[in-house]
This record gives C-alpha cells, sequence and structure tokens, in this order.
C-alpha cells in the first residue's frame, strides 16, 4: 500500500511540473531596427546598441527577437532616417509580421570637461529617442533620451565612460518599452 501511496504521489507530482509545457501562449515576435545614428566617426555606438538591445531582450521569455529576409525587405522599403515615423514603424510591423518594432535613434553622445576650483569634472551630452509600435494593442511609444550627468574626470581614467551610458540608455529604454507593452 505504502509504494501504491508513493507512486501516486509521483505521478501527481509528475503532471504538475510539465503543465507549463503545455500551455498554448507563443513569445511575442519582437524586431530591433538598425540604430539611427547621428553622431559622425562613432561605429562604437552601433555595436554597443546591439549588445545591450540584446541582451536585454533575453531577460523577456515572453518576447522572442526574430531577424528573416521578409522583416530586412519590410525594414529596407520602410526607409527610415528618423525613428519618430509612427507610419513608418507600422508598416514594418505588417510587412514583416512582427507584433512589436523598436527603433533608437542617437543624435549627440559626448563629453565636455568642466573646470572649477575644486576638481575638473566631465559632463555628459546624450540625445536621442526610443520608439517602440505594439502591433498586438496598435499603441506607438515614444520617449525622449536625455542625459547630462556629470563625474569627476579622475574617475573615467580607466574606462570608456560615455558608452557605458549610452549601453545603460538602451538597457533602461528597451525595459521601459517592453514594460509598458
Amino acid at each position: 500500500m505504502k509504494k501504491i501511496l508513493q507512486y501516486f504521489i509521483l505521478t501527481i507530482m509528475a503532471v504538475c511540473f510539465s503543465i507549463p509545457a503545455f500551455s498554448s501562449a507563443e513569445a511575442a515576435t519582437v524586431a530591433l531596427l538598425p540604430l539611427v545614428n547621428n553622431v559622425k566617426g562613432d561605429e562604437l555606438a552601433g555595436q554597443i546598441f546591439y549588445q545591450e538591445a540584446i541582451g536585454t531582450l533575453n531577460d523577456y521569455p515572453e518576447y522572442m527577437m526574430i531577424e528573416n529576409d521578409k522583416l530586412t525587405a519590410a525594414i529596407e522599403k520602410a526607409h527610415i532616417t528618423y525613428v519618430t515615423d509612427e507610419a513608418a514603424l507600422r508598416a514594418i510591423a505588417k510587412d514583416g509580421d512582427v507584433d512589436v518594432v523598436i527603433a533608437m535613434q542617437l543624435d549627440a553622445l559626448d563629453d565636455s570637461i568642466i573646470d572649477s576650483s575644486e576638481e575638473r569634472t566631465l559632463k555628459l551630452d546624450l540625445k536621442g529617442y526610443a520608439v517602440v509600435y505594439n502591433r498586438l494593442n496598435d499603441s506607438f511609444y515614444k520617449h525622449r533620451i536625455y542625459s547630462d550627468k556629470t563625474i569627476p574626470e579622475a574617475l573615467t581614467s580607466r574606462w570608456d565612460w560615455v558608452h557605458e551610458e549610452w549601453g545603460r540608455a538602451v538597457r533602461v529604454e528597451i525595459d521601459r518599452a517592453l514594460k509598458t507593452e
């Protein structure tokens, strides 16, 4: 009798653990458009954009980033030069058959030295836009990216502070966009 009870409990546990596998919910498809980089001579910003955006998207299992020929053709057809165009994002979502379209634009990324009587500081100049179109609920999200942080110059001697702040801004915007869906 004791073995029958053990088998029964084991069977119930196996069924309970496998129930999530039977769900029919699919992950929403996401298209990540290439960065519109208006900062001349800064190719590293594009690499950081992809690295941080893909890393952040991987933290959300309910979203699946796709890249295929159909989507590439839709992006080329839209010919995006400024990301604030809702109609272009709507067309990419429809033609590329994706649920969410994410685009970012970088307009300024630089730092400047501020001399004072206390210590030299660096002031960040980060400007851009993040836009998201969600085809599932037909919503358009636009947010201005802006930062003018200051930091002592001595703290930035060992790393690329400007690009690290850009990467942080990308993570924050992707998080914000996916949480507002």
